[in-house]
């Protein structure tokens, strides 16, 4: 009986691991969150049901719950999704607007989204302080990140592109 509970015990903690998901995770995958619906609908599950209150992690929460609209067949399911995923954007940028990560998924959302949204005020200023804090980032994994977005975005002039190589 004992073996058997501590088996018990051992799978049930397994499955709670499994669903923590850090920030370096997130990086990885969140460039075929636009791309790969399968991508985008693991990443959502896993990342909905997270409790982490890190902001990068929430920053990525909403980015991610933004880019499942892309993804939904029905119209109120999407306009609900892409609006909680702005709210959580736009309240990890509150909380530090400064962080150059949280200000590129913003960028990446507000550049990708319809201009009916009404979505796109800070495409500019995200914009400009991308291109002026890029030199400074020590993490590759976010400067790589930066700069596969920025080789294929139409937001960003091939000057500015070549700032982010």
């Amino acid at each position: 009986m004992k073996k058997l509970l501590f088996f018990l015990f051992l799978i049930l903690n397994a499955n709670a691991f499994s669903q923590t998901i850090t920030a370096d995770a997130l990086r990885r995958s969140y460039q075929q969150v636009n791309s790969d619906s399968v991508t985008c609908a693991k990443l959502y599950k896993k990342i909905s049901t997270s409790t982490d209150s890190d902001n990068i992690i929430i920053a990525y929460r909403g980015a991610i719950t933004a880019s499942m609209a892309n993804f939904s067949k029905d119209k109120k399911e999407k306009l609900n999704l892409f609006n909680s995923g702005k709210k959580l954007l736009e309240q990890s940028i509150a909380a530090d607007s400064s962080n150059i990560e949280t200000r590129f998924l913003r960028f990446t959302i507000q550049s990708n989204c319809p201009k009916a949204l009404n979505y796109n005020k800070n495409i500019r200023a995200d914009k400009v302080y991308i291109l002026a804090n890029y030199s400074y980032l020590s993490n590759l994994a976010i400067k790589r990140m930066i700069s596969a977005f920025a080789q294929q975005s139409t937001s960003l002039s091939e000057t500015e592109k070549k700032q982010l190589k």
